[in-house]
C-alpha cells in the first residue's frame, strides 16, 4: 500500500454557525471571502444508508483549501459529532482531506488498498459522476477524519473557478 499521510489540500472544521465562523475566519485569519454553496449527498455511514445536507464555505489560502461546514441534517451525528455538547458557538476540527490524482481506475485503486488495509471507514458517497469520497476515522492517530477524495477533472477545474484565492504564491487548484 502506498503511504495514506500524504497529499493532504484541505483543513475542514464543522461549525454550527457557518456564517459567524465565517466572520471569524476573516476578523483573526484574515480570510476575507469564501464560496458558498449547500450540498444534498446520498451516503453510506457505517451500514445505514441516508442523506446528509450541510451548508459549505470554501477558500482557497495559499493553496489549502478551508472548509466551513454546518450540517442541516446529519446521519448517525457523523458531522456534529466534533461539537455537540458544546454550549453557545462551536467550531471544531472534522477532517483533512486528501486528493486521488488522476483517472477512476486511480480511485478505484485507492479506494481498494483502504477496504484492503482494513480501515475503519465510516462514510462513503458518490456525486454523480464526478466525485467519489470515502472518509476513514482517523482521529485516534492524528485528531480528525481523512477524507479521501476524487473529481473529474472538468469538476475539480469548476470548483477551483468558483472558491476565492487569497494568498502571495500562485493559484494551486485543490
Amino acid at each position: 500500500m502506498k503511504p495514506i499521510l500524504t497529499g493532504f489540500s484541505q483543513l475542514a472544521y464543522t461549525t454550527n454557525d457557518i456564517d459567524r465562523a465565517m466572520e471569524i475566519y476573516a476578523t483573526r485569519y484574515g480570510v476575507p471571502s469564501f464560496h458558498r454553496l449547500d450540498t444534498k449527498l446520498d451516503v453510506l455511514v457505517g451500514n445505514t444508508e441516508g442523506s446528509i445536507e450541510l451548508k459549505i464555505a470554501l477558500a482557497n489560502v495559499e493553496g489549502v483549501n478551508i472548509e466551513l461546514m454546518q450540517a442541516i441534517r446529519d446521519l448517525g451525528g457523523f458531522f456534529t459529532s466534533s461539537i455537540s455538547g458544546k454550549t453557545g458557538f462551536a467550531v471544531a476540527l472534522h477532517h483533512v482531506a486528501q486528493r486521488i490524482e488522476g483517472n477512476i481506475a486511480n480511485w478505484d485503486a485507492h479506494a481498494a488498498d483502504l477496504e484492503n488495509a482494513n480501515r475503519d471507514i465510516t462514510l462513503k458517497a458518490t456525486a454523480g459522476d464526478h466525485a467519489r469520497i470515502v472518509f476513514t476515522d482517523d482521529r485516534d492517530m492524528i485528531g480528525a477524519y481523512i477524507e479521501h477524495i476524487w473529481m473529474t477533472p472538468e469538476a475539480r477545474q469548476e470548483l477551483d473557478r468558483l472558491v476565492p484565492f487569497h494568498g502571495a504564491v500562485d493559484r494551486l487548484t485543490c
